[in-house]
C-alpha cells in the first residue's frame, strides 16, 4: 500500500463513517416480546389468531392499593371512588374497573325495566359481609391476604414507550394526591418503561466500560499513545458503522443487541491488536516498514479475515433458531463483525503508511520477557503433554456429569433483580391477588357449530371450575360468566342466582339476551359473533415454566378424562404460554445453530488446511469449554434459557479465533521451511502474546455486561468471560500438544 492508496483508504472509511454516523439520529429503543416467538410455529400462528379475534392479553395496568385501617373503612372507599373517577381521565385508558364502580344489574320481570345499582353502598360493614364471598370479585379486586383492593385498568392496544410514559406520568401524579398507605404497579406498560429505561442507561454504560477496560489494557500492552489511539479508533468507528447498519435495518435496540456496542468495540479490537502488534513484530526484526505493512495485510490480514468470519459464522448461525430477536441479534452483529474487519484492514494499515515509525518500539530488545516465559512455558507443555491430555480427560468426563444436570426454565421478570422495585410489586399481585401474568384459552366445536347451548356452558363451566381450583386461574372472565351476571339480572340481582340457569326454560331468556348482545362490547371479547369460537381470560401466580408445563400436562388429562376434548378443541394460549413453549423448544432451536456455526467453522478451517486431522485439532480445544460452560451453568443453578442461550454461539465464535490465528502461523512457518516441532514451537511464541492480550482485552469488553442490572445480560458478560479464559487455557496447552503428536517424528 503507497500514500496514494493509503489515503484513498483513508477517504472511504471517513466517507462511510459519516454516512452511518448519520443513521444515528434515528436510533430508538425497542420491547416487543414477540420477537421471542417463532412465527412459523403452529402455537404462534394460533396464538396471533387469538388475539386478532379477541384482542391482546396484557394490555392492562394493575393497581393495588393499601389501607392499614381496613378496606372496608369508609373514608378509604370514598378516596378509591374519587381515585377511580381521575383514572377514567387518564390519557390512553380505554376503562377502569374498580370496586366501587361495580353495578349490579337487575331487569324487573313484569315491567322488563333494566336498572342497575353499585356492589358497595351504603354501609360499609354489611357492604363487606356481600361482597367479600362475591363470586365476581373475590379474587380479583379484595385481597384475602393483606389490606389492599385492586383496579384494574384496560389501556389501548401495543403502547408505545412514548405514550406509556404519558400513562405513567399522569398514574403517579395522581396517587401521589391520593396519600395512600402504599400502592403497586404491575402491567405491560409499566414493564415496558422499566425495561427499556434500564436499556438505555445500561446502553451507554457498557460502552463506557468497554473504553476505560480496553483503554487500560492497551496502554499495558504497547506502553505508547500511539498503541491506544490507533486500534481505539478503528474499533470506534466499527461501532458507529454497526449501530448504522441496524437502524438501516429499521430495527431498535432491544435487551439483546444492547450488548451490540460493546460486543463490535471487543471483536474489532482484537482484529485491531492482532494486526498492530504483527506490525511492530515484523519492526523489531529489523525489517522495513513497507516490508512490516506488507507482512501484516498479507499474512496476518488473512488470519484475521477468518477470524472475523469464524466469529460473524458464530453470530449468524442465530438465524437457525428460528427465533426473530435471535436473528435480529446474530445477523446485526455479524454484519458489525464484519464491517469491523473492513475498518481494521483499511484504516489501520493506511494509518500506519501515513505515519512514522514508533522510535520505541525499534530500540526494544528482541529477546522480551514475554519471549522467554513462552518458551519455557512451551517447553513444559510439550515435556508434560501426557498428563496434560490425562488431565483433560478427567475433566470432560466431570464436565459432562454435571452439565448432565442442567435444568430449563423461565419467569416473565426473571432478567430483572430480585431487589427491583418493579418485580417487588409483580410479587405482590402474585401472592395477594390473582397475579400479573396472563391466561388465555380458545373453545372451538369440533364440527364448527355454535357453542351457544346449554350443554356446551355447563361443560365450559366445569372446565373453569378445574382452572380455578387446580390450575390456579383467577379473575376468570369469558361468555359463561356473562350468562351467570345475566341469569341473575333476569332474578332479582340475587347473588344466588349468579349461575348457569338451572334448567333449559330459564337457559332460553339468558341464551336470548346473549344472541342480542353477541356484537355488544360486553359479548364480543369473549365470543365471536356467531359463539362457535370462545375466550376464556384470567391471570396467574408467575411459578415457572416448568411448573405450568406440568400444570397443561394434567390439563390434558383432566380434558381427555372428562370427554371435553372429544367435544372441543379446547387449546390454552397467551404470551406466557408462548414464552414457556419457546423456552421448551430451546434446546433443539439451540442444537441447530451451533450445530451450524460449528459445520461452518469446520468448513473454513477444512478450506484453510485441507486436512481432517487439523480439523479434529481444531475443533477440540474450542468444544471443551462449551461442555465446561454448560457443566458452570449446573453448578452455580443458571437454568437454560432464551436469554443465556445465545451465550453458546457468541463463545465459540469468538474462542475460535484464538486457534485460528495460532494454526494459521503454524501453517506460515510450515511453508518457511521450518521442521514440524519449530513451527509449533514459533506458532506459540510469536502468537502467544497477541492471544493472552486479545482474550484481555474481549474479557475487559464481555466483563462489562456482568454490571448490568438485567440478570441475562449478566450472565452473558460472566459466562462468556469464563468461556474466554478456558479457551485461552485449551488453546495454549491442549493445541500445541495436539500439533505436537500431530506427526510421527518430531
Amino acid at each position: 500500500m503507497n500514500k496514494k492508496q493509503a489515503l484513498i483508504a483513508i477517504v472511504f472509511v471517513i466517507v462511510a463513517s459519516i454516512f452511518f454516523g448519520y443513521q444515528l439520529k434515528d436510533i430508538h429503543f425497542d420491547y416487543n416480546f414477540d420477537k421471542f416467538f417463532k412465527p412459523d410455529d403452529s402455537q404462534t400462528q394460533y396464538f396471533n389468531e387469538h388475539r386478532n379475534t379477541f384482542g391482546t392479553d396484557n394490555d392492562f395496568i394493575l393497581i393495588a392499593i393499601e389501607n392499614k385501617a381496613g378496606v372496608f373503612e369508609k373514608s378509604f372507599l370514598d378516596r378509591i371512588d374519587s381515585l377511580t373517577s381521575k383514572l377514567e381521565t387518564v390519557p390512553y385508558v380505554r376503562k377502569v374497573v374498580s370496586p366501587t364502580n361495580l353495578k349490579t344489574t337487575i331487569r324487573d320481570k313484569h315491567t322488563g325495566m333494566v336498572f342497575s345499582s353499585k356492589l358497595l353502598r351504603g354501609d360499609r360493614v354489611s357492604d363487606s359481609l356481600r361482597t367479600i364471598d362475591h363470586p365476581e370479585i373475590a379474587d380479583n379486586f379484595f385481597s384475602s391476604s393483606a389490606p389492599a383492593i385492586s383496579i384494574v385498568i384496560l389501556t389501548e392496544q401495543q403502547l408505545s414507550k412514548k405514550k406509556s410514559d404519558v400513562v405513567d406520568t399522569h398514574l403517579r401524579a395522581i396517587l401521589a394526591k391520593t396519600a395512600f398507605d402504599d400502592y403497586h404497579l404491575a402491567g405491560r406498560a409499566i414493564g415496558q418503561i422499566v425495561y427499556i429505561n434500564k436499556i438505555q442507561k445500561e446502553f451507554l454504560l457498557f460502552m463506557g466500560l468497554s473504553v476505560a477496560l480496553v483503554i487500560v489494557i492497551l496502554t499495558l500492552m504497547f506502553r505508547s499513545f500511539r498503541g491506544v489511539i490507533i486500534p481505539l479508533i478503528t474499533v470506534l468507528l466499527s461501532v458507529v458503522w454497526s449501530l448504522g447498519i441496524l437502524n438501516l435495518a429499521n430495527l431498535g435496540i432491544g435487551i439483546l443487541l444492547n450488548m451490540l456496542p460493546p460486543v463490535i468495540f471487543v471483536v474489532g479490537m482484537s482484529d485491531a491488536v492482532h494486526l498492530y502488534s504483527r506490525y511492530l513484530e515484523e519492526l523489531r526484526k529489523g525489517n522495513s516498514k513497507e516490508t512490516a505493512i506488507y507482512e501484516t495485510i498479507f499474512d496476518t490480514g488473512l488470519a484475521t479475515l477468518l477470524t472475523s468470519l469464524t466469529t460473524a459464522v458464530g453470530f449468524a448461525s442465530l438465524y437457525f433458531t428460528g427465533i426473530p430477536a435471535l436473528q435480529e441479534f446474530g445477523l446485526i452483529t455479524a454484519s458489525g463483525v464484519v464491517a469491523a474487519f473492513i475498518i481494521a484492514i483499511t484504516l489501520l494499515p493506511a494509518w500506519l503508511v501515513l505515519t512514522e515509525l514508533p522510535q520505541k518500539t525499534l530500540k526494544v530488545q528482541s529477546r522480551s520477557i514475554w519471549s522467554r516465559f513462552l518458551e519455557n512455558s512451551f517447553s513444559t507443555i510439550i515435556r508434560s503433554r501426557n498428563r496434560i491430555f490425562i488431565i483433560i480427560g478427567i475433566l470432560l468426563v466431570a464436565f459432562v456429569y454435571q452439565g448432565s444436570k442442567i435444568e430449563l426454565d423461565n419467569y416473565l421478570l426473571e432478567d430483572l433483580q430480585d431487589d427491583e422495585p418493579l418485580r417487588k410489586d409483580f410479587e405482590f399481585f402474585d401472592k395477594n391477588f390473582s397475579g400479573v401474568r396472563p391466561f388465555e384459552l380458545g373453545i372451538k366445536a369440533k364440527d364448527s357449530t355454535s357453542l351457544l347451548t346449554y350443554e356446551a356452558f355447563k361443560d365450559i363451566e366445569r372446565l373453569q371450575k378445574y382452572l380455578k381450583n387446580e390450575y390456579g386461574v383467577g379473575a376468570i372472565q369469558s361468555v359463561v360468566e356473562i350468562s351467570k351476571n345475566t341469569n341473575r339480572a333476569l332474578n332479582r340481582g340475587l347473588i344466588e342466582n349468579y349461575q348457569i340457569p338451572p334448567d333449559n326454560k330459564e337457559w332460553r331468556k339468558v341464551e336470548q339476551v346473549l344472541r342480542k348482545s353477541s356484537e355488544s362490547a360486553l359479548v364480543n371479547p369473549y365470543a365471536t359473533d356467531g359463539f362457535s369460537y370462545l375466550r376464556v381470560s384470567g391471570r396467574t401466580s408467575d411459578l415457572g415454566g416448568k411448573a405450568f408445563n406440568k400444570k397443561d400436562e394434567e390439563l390434558e388429562k383432566f380434558l381427555s378424562e372428562s370427554g371435553l376434548s372429544e367435544k372441543y378443541d379446547i387449546q390454552t394460549t397467551g404470551t406466557g404460554k408462548l414464552i414457556d413453549l419457546t423456552n421448551q423448544n430451546l434446546v433443539s432451536s439451540l442444537s441447530k445453530g451451533l450445530g451450524v456455526a460449528v459445520f461452518l467453522i469446520a468448513l473454513i478451517v477444512m478450506l484453510l488446511f485441507r486436512s481432517i486431522k487439523m480439523l479434529l485439532i481444531a475443533l477440540v480445544p474450542n468444544l471443551i469449554p462449551l461442555v465446561a460452560l454448560v457443566a458452570i451453568m449446573s453448578a452455580f443453578g443458571i437454568d437454560l434459557k432464551m436469554s443465556t442461550s445465545i451465550i453458546f454461539t457468541i463463545a465459540f465464535g469468538i474462542a475460535v479465533d484464538d486457534t485460528i490465528h495460532l494454526l494459521s502461523r503454524y501453517r506460515l512457518e510450515l511453508r518457511k521451511g521450518k521442521s514440524h516441532i519449530r513451527s509449533v514451537r514459533n506458532s506459540f511464541t510469536y502468537t502467544g502474546k497477541a492471544l493472552i492480550m486479545t482474550t484481555l482485552i474481549l474479557l475487559g469488553g464481555f466483563i462489562g455486561l456482568s454490571f448490568s442490572s438485567f440478570k441475562s445480560t449478566h450472565y452473558i458478560g460472566l459466562l462468556v468471560s469464563c468461556t474466554l479464559i478456558l479457551a485461552l487455557i485449551f488453546d495454549l496447552t491442549v493445541l500445541p500438544a495436539l500439533l505436537a503428536i500431530s506427526k510421527k517424528k518430531n
